[in-house]
């Protein structure tokens, strides 16, 4: 008896140094603005005239919570679930090519950066947005806005 007691003592410690802490997963709170020129975002879904040039002109992060800091160092852009680039360059913005042999409906912009922030883990967050591809300026919608406030998807990063 004495022997399991010993060995289930020396088993304690051991559990206590490999145990995680609870903080590992802290991941970001953050909110991005993000412009657009050539589009207008109108309930979610950005609409883009076909043969007009289309832009992410910058992505901006905010940390929600008070005082601390937050930011991205690149974003890597997916066109329909195509990777068409990488900016790694502040502001973050990129160029699509929305050429008159682009199809008419809709389409998928996912935006995927890393994202660092005061006191918490490095994370991973991504946006995605329908895009809808018109004919001309008078297909879209009135009530819209060449901006849009996303909170993103975040999860924690994976080492490599």
């Amino acid at each position: 008896m004495k022997k399991y007691l010993f060995f289930l003592l020396a088993l304690l410690p051991m559990a206590l140094a490999f145990s995680a802490c609870s903080d590992d997963n802290d991941l970001p709170d953050v909110d991005f603005d993000i412009t657009f020129s050539g589009a207008q975002n109108v309930d979610g879904v950005l609409y883009v005239v076909q043969g007009q040039p289309f832009e992410v002109t910058g992505i901006k992060v905010t940390n929600r919570e008070e005082g601390k800091g937050a930011g991205i160092s690149a974003a890597d852009y997916y066109w329909d679930y195509v990777y068409v680039g990488t900016s790694i360059q502040p502001p973050y913005g990129f160029e699509f090519e929305v050429s008159e042999s682009t199809p008419l409906g809709r389409h998928q912009l996912d935006i995927e950066c890393p994202v660092f922030a005061v006191d918490k883990t490095l994370a991973q967050a991504y946006c995605s947005f329908s895009v809808q591809v018109v004919a001309s300026a008078d297909d879209i919608p009135a009530e819209s806005q060449p901006e849009t406030h996303v909170t993103p998807k975040i999860s924690a990063t994976k080492d490599k």
